[in-house]
């Protein structure tokens, strides 16, 4: 009788751990909430920082194209800076330009600013970071068009011009405004822009006084030389700025 209780208890312990050993090697199966959390983190995107290109459009819109009277004006303009010196050469550094745009009746709305800088620009409105031609990996030889929101009241386009040389230097631009009614007008770079070196702090400010700076020196029509015709123009425009 002993035997066979001993025998009993035995062939119970060994399928009490049979089953014990199945259980714990069952495969765990991922239940619908981790699924999720692995495919959100394996989706997800950063931002871009403040010194990538700016785009040419948001994305999923297509691209503003270039109003053909921008590019038509553009020939109008004329290579400035200070001095004309310039025109021999310039020494290595940065000079500061300011334009303020004409009043209308109508409000302002926006502005497309086409511009180019021998050999780099940094360019403001109203003291706010617009674009900076290092940052977007341009050449003076492609002139870029920025699309700029104009505030209520008075707007005024403050750049830093910078000469790599010594050499030859020179600054272009032709800005488009379009105000509430609908109508157009077109400014030129010419000796209506004020200029300064080196370039003091806060030049970009709307609240900036730059009486004792100085008119813009007129050193070539587009077309002429040294620059003659180089300067390639967009197709596009640069948004959402």
């Amino acid at each position: 009788m002993i035997m066979v209780l001993v025998l009993i208890t035995l062939v119970a312990g060994i399928a009490t751990g049979v089953a014990v050993g199945i259980h714990a090697h069952r495969p765990q199966v991922p239940t619908p909430a981790s699924s999720t959390s692995s495919a959100a983190n394996s989706s997800s995107t950063s931002l871009a920082s403040p010194t990538s290109p700016v785009p040419s459009a948001p994305p999923g819109s297509p691209p503003q194209s270039i109003p053909a009277t921008l590019t038509t004006a553009f020939p109008n303009s004329s290579w400035i800076w200070m001095g004309a010196q310039a025109l021999v050469e310039a020494p290595a550094g940065d000079w500061a330009f300011r334009i303020s745009l004409p009043t209308s009746p109508a409000p302002a709305t926006t502005a497309i600013v086409l511009l180019t800088v021998d050999d780099h620009f940094v360019l403001y409105h109203n003291g706010q970071l617009v674009a900076n031609s290092t940052d977007l990996r341009l050449y003076w030889k492609f002139a870029p068009a920025f699309l700029v929101s104009l505030d209520p009241g008075s707007n005024m386009f403050a750049i830093r011009a910078t000469n790599a040389g010594p050499s030859i230097a020179g600054l272009i631009a032709s800005i488009q405004i379009s105000y509430a009614d609908g109508s157009t007008t077109t400014i030129a770079s010419d000796s209506t822009w004020r200029v300064t070196q080196p370039v003091p702090d806060g030049f970009e400010s709307p609240s900036f006084d730059d009486s004792q700076w100085v008119p813009a020196t007129v050193l070539a029509k587009y077309g002429e030389k040294p620059w003659l015709d180089a300067v390639e123009l967009p197709s596009d425009v640069y948004t959402g700025i």
